[in-house]
């Protein structure tokens, strides 16, 4: 595992050390937060995968350089009035990628979803019926809710310039 510090390590896959998802779930108590480092490493390599992959495209600013593995650092980017500087990656974002690799560790964070198919099928008189579908997006509040200030919102955003 590479961790990205704001430094754009080549090859990084990870926003978050061991070292630092331990700290984290020890301050809170939570005890799911337990095994052998490898196994905390390919947890918090999906768990940032997982972000990579779901809010693409969404991230307030600009990458720092395109020699980046990840979306993360970038600039330009404010989040209650105050920039983020160039050079880290934010605390929201390491805990959304904690509260992600948690459940990494007993659930996959991607799986494939079941369009549904055919349960019943008759005939004559053609008659079908279909399994019902599931949800196609898992809501996650805690991953959600810490990334609220780094993502462009769902309204229309431009960058107003005085001149």
């Amino acid at each position: 595992m590479i961790v990205e510090t704001g430094a754009v390590i080549p090859d990084a896959d990870s926003y978050v050390s061991v070292a630092e998802a331990d700290a984290y779930f020890t301050s809170r108590g939570i005890d799911a937060w337990a095994g052998a480092t490898s196994v905390k490493e390919s947890a918090l390599v999906r768990a940032t995968d997982y972000v990579e992959q779901t809010y693409d495209g969404r991230w307030k600013g600009e990458r720092v350089s395109s020699d980046q593995s990840l979306s993360w650092p970038r600039y330009d980017v404010c989040v209650d009035g105050y920039y983020i500087p160039m050079a880290a990656i934010p605390k929201q974002l390491v805990r959304a990628v904690c509260e992600l690799a948690v459940k990494a560790l007993s659930s996959d964070l991607n799986p494939d979803i079941d369009k549904g198919g055919v349960k019943f099928e008759k005939v004559d008189v053609i008659e079908t019926e279909y399994f019902e579908n599931g949800p196609l997006n898992t809501k996650r509040p805690a991953v959600d809710g810490n990334l609220r200030g780094l993502l462009i919102s769902n309204g229309v955003n431009a960058k107003v310039v005085r001149v």
